[in-house]
């Protein structure tokens, strides 16, 4: 009888949704009770003049058209602009918008995976609704994402991705239903993602690949005509990022701008991407910042060489599985949004990663499993299927203990330096002349 009522309410369009919105919340909720992170970058980007400025026209104005401390995020400053208006500098509204904002891309996840599924004429996906669930599932709880959520000054990070999901689930219909108003709303959210972060300029690109997934001829002059004003776009947008650094005399267009040589910024790339892979499957070991391997100026250690060779071997070992569709969408997916970060455009940054850039890639990552564990469990036995969801069950339940646990580290400045300060202090103890 319970499994009758399980199996009716499953059917229910809203049964899965509102199942992520409580495991989340069950995962998440810690970081409600976080503090301002107050030598971590909240000093200045959550609490400055603009914010405390008040919703005014001259402040609102000031906002969208100046560059701020090398950056350019009006929707993040008029988002923290908004929450001071009403509760000043109150750490848990920040928390709670930034958890909510987490909250409705997961569940954009869902609906987007679910909406590709009934559209495309490439493949054919069966239980789609259990590998969107999957899908969103890991990408809420997943610990490296952790980060994005619980550090209020990362609001920038869910913002873009937000309005990115909005903007990609947008253009499905327009391709659906042909009306210009919404291919212009797709346009409009997509200005608003780039408003959050730059990341978003790979929003063309990933429409290309969308295009491809829908079964549409890459061919046709109509599909590059329909996409040709997101690359102008990007390409505006990438010109205002990298004079928003020069405005702080650095990036490319500094002057004095000192970068890493192409090769080894191909090496510092492939470690990058190594690492991102490697802490996605094994989360492991995650800080707050993680330092260049390599200071500037200095020769690459021969360790790093590795990595080309290692991922050129990964490939070729892998690549008759890597060329099965839904393996290649979720690789695809995954490079063209960590690609930005990987070092191979100079731009200003002092981490050789971050968890939160891998915030919308981990989708890639999320959905190769979620398809092959719904996969496997449809072909198999009963006895293997009884295997099959104990190991993913406690898969999911070590990520979710884990972001828990990540999400109280986040408390303050202190608790998210402990770890670092640790192996620092390991390292001086152990080789006191590098003090």
């Amino acid at each position: 009888m319970t499994l009758q009522i399980f199996f009716k309410l499953k059917e229910c369009n809203l049964f899965y949704p509102v199942v992520l919105i409580l495991i989340v919340f069950s995962v998440l909720y810690p970081v409600l009770g976080n503090d301002f992170l107050h030598f971590w970058d909240d000093q200045w980007m959550v609490m400055n003049d603009y914010t405390q400025g008040g919703i005014t026209w001259y402040n609102i104005k000031a906002i969208f058209l100046e560059y701020y401390n090398g950056q350019y995020g009006p929707v993040n400053q008029y988002l923290y602009l908004i929450i001071y208006n009403f509760v000043g500098y109150n750490p848990f509204f920040f928390h709670l918008v930034s958890l909510l904002i987490h909250i409705m891309s997961t569940i954009l996840v869902y609906f987007t995976i679910i909406k590709i599924s009934n559209t495309t004429t490439r493949m054919n996906m069966e239980n789609k609704r259990d590998i969107a669930f999957f899908t969103a599932l890991i990408f809420a709880i997943h610990p490296m994402n952790v980060e994005a959520v619980a550090w209020i000054s990362a609001v920038k990070i869910i913002n873009y991705a937000f309005f990115y999901l909005l903007s990609t689930y947008v253009y499905i219909i327009f391709l659906e239903k042909k009306q210009f108003t919404y291919y212009l709303l797709s346009v409009v959210l997509f200005i608003l993602s780039f408003g959050g972060k730059e990341q978003a300029v790979t929003f063309p690109v990933w429409l290309v690949m969308l295009y491809w997934i829908l079964g549409y001829n890459l061919k046709d002059k109509k599909v590059w005509f329909q996409v040709g004003l997101f690359f102008l776009l990007a390409f505006f947008f990438g010109i205002v990022t990298i004079l928003s650094q020069s405005d702080i005399e650095v990036g490319l267009f500094s002057g004095k701008y000192v970068s890493y040589p192409l090769w080894q910024r191909f090496i510092l790339g492939c470690y990058s991407f190594f690492e991102y892979i490697t802490k996605l499957i094994l989360p492991y070991n995650l800080l707050y910042i993680y330092p260049f391997p390599v200071v500037l100026g200095e020769p690459v250690p021969t360790w790093m060489l590795v990595y080309p060779s290692l991922l050129v071997i990964i490939v070729l070992t892998l690549w008759r599985y890597l060329i099965k569709w839904p393996v290649t969408c979720g690789v695809i997916f995954f490079i063209i949004h960590i690609v930005i970060t990987l070092h191979l455009i100079p731009l200003s940054r002092f981490a050789v990663i971050a968890d939160r850039y891998v915030y919308i890639s981990s989708i890639g990552f999320a959905f190769i499993i979620a398809y092959y564990m719904v996969y496997y469990y449809k072909h198999f036995g009963r006895k293997s299927r009884i295997l099959l969801m104990t190991l993913f069950s406690f898969l999911v339940l070590g990520w979710g203990i884990y972001s828990n646990l990540r999400a109280r580290e986040w408390y303050n400045s202190d608790t998210i330096k402990k770890d670092l300060n640790e192996l620092l202090k390991q390292r001086t103890d152990f080789f006191p002349e590098e003090i």
